[in-house]
């Protein structure tokens, strides 16, 4: 069984169906069996996203993880009143993994960019699933946790830079 969600923008779904109800086999859960990820599949639901649908809102708690089976997803921060780009989320991606485990309010906004289609999984049902299918909820903890490691080594580059970038500047102002 599972549950398709469509967005009530008509001219997305002439664009764009669904085309599987069951999570295909790319990025990390392409490691998981066809049957564990059509079990997977079963505990989420799948979505469709038009441009400028905003998946993840800043400062509000979700308590939700997404799975991009297409599309092109844009992580997005509001810095001061300047719009700062995170980073991208393209296919076979996950996102909304730090409110999976750390449930507060969103670090970013998570935006489409493009016509997209999603699955996404509350923490509840997740957690189901890993009680009931603990080898394969193992591969997806590990996928999660590998990219929020990523991201964060990202961010943390990020942040040197704009370090080293501010001593540069103060150093040409103070010479």
């Amino acid at each position: 069984m599972f549950r398709l969600v469509r967005n009530p923008d008509l001219w997305l779904e002439e664009v764009m169906s669904l085309t599987s109800p069951h999570l295909p086999a790319v990025g990390l859960v392409a490691q998981l069996s066809k049957e564990d990820r059509d079990t997977l599949s079963s505990y989420g639901s799948f979505h469709l996203a038009n441009p400028t649908d905003v998946l993840i809102a800043e400062g509000v708690p979700h308590g939700k993880l997404f799975f991009v089976i297409s599309g092109l997803l844009h992580a997005r921060r509001d810095d001061e009143g300047k719009d700062i780009l995170l980073g991208t989320i393209n296919q076979g991606e996950w996102v909304g993994e730090v409110d999976l485990f750390d449930p507060a309010s969103a670090v970013c906004s998570v935006i489409a960019m493009e016509p997209s289609q999603y699955w996404m999984i509350t923490r509840q049902d997740l957690e189901d699933f890993i009680n009931n299918y603990p080898e394969a909820g193992i591969q997806i903890l590990i996928g999660v946790a590998a990219t929020l490691g990523r991201r964060l080594r990202g961010v943390t580059k990020m942040l040197a830079e704009q370090t080293e970038l501010a001593s540069i500047r103060s150093s040409l102002f103070q010479s």
